[in-house]
């Protein structure tokens, strides 16, 4: 009777844990997704969504909206184990975000994946996903690269000439010196404190252009005081110091410095063409170009982009890949275009009909797509010194910018010191 009893309790027993696992295997899933909010990523993170629920109808896709400092805030939930399974992150996060644990290495998803081929994608778009050259930390959004905006209006108000693919740097601030003169507006914004002078993608393309780098190609030694990065430094900067035809940094232009009519240029990625075309009525005629050339007719501009990353913490890493490897579908790539929020980042796209007839303005939209075979991705810097987004490395390039500009400091001096401070830092670092 008792071995009866022990019996019927292990059947029960072994019914009940076989009742649960089947119970946990009908039970729906869910998949966690942290993004942003706003008019530029609401139409794509409602496409990612939509493309998901395709392949796996069965799982519910719980959207988070993130806000305040993204990196303090995603570093608190890694510390924690809360991490949603899919997260937001842009290049500037690429690096820190793998090595603080928070982002994983999602090369290995891609390789395994017979329904995903990376080879469609941009390489030097890819190339802003990697740490130290490697990895796949990101899958971008959008082929980003900072292409020039310009002001026909003000352009034709001067009688200067518009800008061509062909155009020279010396061309362009030659109109722009124009422009100033006939109609009392600048070329080159800067915003609040000179902010987009400092950008790295559109000052680092000078050094560059002039045959110099920012960092040795052992991440050793910091070349900012190197002959070609004083004279690229030195001819950007001369534009607001010599030229005069770059926006003040204390000049309030009332809003965005071009938006409001008060810069012929702008130098940004593909996205803010959605806003400016959204401006009711059209406050004046505008175009896109490819970048100007350097001496021996180089070109070169910087590039960025967000995207998201499968994290540390994502319950199903497979799940999380098959979310997130939507942002790179055909149908996304292709509604991210037609939105005028992005450009492809498929080669398979390049032709695309739909795209190739979008309406204007821009009406030479394709530049953004030429432009692509000019961009750079920023140099990482080893070691706990900052990059060119934050830390020290960001903040003794910006002083020496302020140096130069405002304080009419000479630009080798000033990098000389920003350059001996780095390199300091990151020898301390070894």
């Amino acid at each position: 009777m008792f071995m009866r009893k022990v019996l019927l309790s292990l059947m029960l027993a072994v019914f009940a844990v076989g009742a649960s696992v089947a119970v946990a295997q009908d039970a729906p899933k869910e998949l966690r997704f942290a993004s942003l909010q706003g008019s530029f990523i609401d139409g794509v993170n409602a496409k990612m969504v939509e493309e998901f629920a395709k392949i796996h109808p069965e799982v519910t896709v719980k959207v988070e909206v993130l806000t305040g400092d993204l990196g303090t805030v995603l570093a608190a939930q890694a510390a924690a184990g809360t991490l949603a399974d899919v997260i937001f992150t842009a290049d500037l996060f690429v690096v820190p975000f793998a090595k603080g644990g928070i982002s994983i290495d999602m090369e290995p998803l891609a390789k395994a994946d017979p329904n995903f081929d990376l080879t469609d994608v941009y390489e030097n778009m890819l190339d802003l996903s990697k740490v130290e050259g490697k990895g796949l930390y990101m899958i971008p959004s959008s082929y980003d690269v900072v292409t020039m905006y310009y002001n026909k209006t003000l352009f034709e108000q001067a009688g200067a000439p518009l800008p061509t693919a062909d155009s020279t740097w010396d061309d362009v601030i030659a109109s722009c010196k124009t422009i100033l003169e006939k109609t009392g507006a600048f070329c080159f914004p800067a915003g609040a404190n000179g902010g987009t002078t400092k950008w790295w993608a559109t000052y680092v393309p000078w050094i560059v252009g002039f045959g110099g780098k920012i960092l040795s190609d052992d991440g050793k030694t910091a070349m900012l005081n190197s002959p070609e990065a004083i004279a690229g430094l030195t001819a950007y900067t001369d534009i607001w110091t010599k030229d005069g035809v770059g926006q003040p940094f204390d000049f309030d232009a009332g809003g965005d410095c071009f938006v409001v009519g008060k810069c012929a240029l702008q130098f940004t990625i593909p996205g803010p063409m959605k806003s400016i075309r959204a401006l009711d009525p059209q406050p004046f005629e505008w175009d896109v170009e490819v970048i100007p050339s350097f001496a021996g007719g180089k070109k070169v501009t910087g590039m960025g982009t967000y995207g998201f990353s499968v994290t540390a913490d994502a319950k199903d890493p497979q799940l999380a890949w098959d979310f997130i490897k939507g942002l790179l579908s055909p149908a996304t790539q292709k509604s991210i275009t037609l939105d005028y929020s992005g450009m492809p980042l498929l080669k398979s796209l390049a032709n695309d009909p739909d795209i190739l007839a979008l309406k204007g303005p821009p009406n030479n939209i394709l530049a953004f797509m030429k432009n692509g075979a000019n961009g750079i991705t920023p140099t990482y810097f080893p070691g706990n010194c900052g990059s060119l987004y934050a830390g020290q490395i960001n903040t003794e390039i910006n002083d020496a910018f302020d140096a130069v500009i405002v304080g009419g400091t000479s630009v080798e001096e000033a990098f000389t010191t920003a350059n001996d401070n780095i390199q300091a830092c990151l020898d301390s670092s070894k």
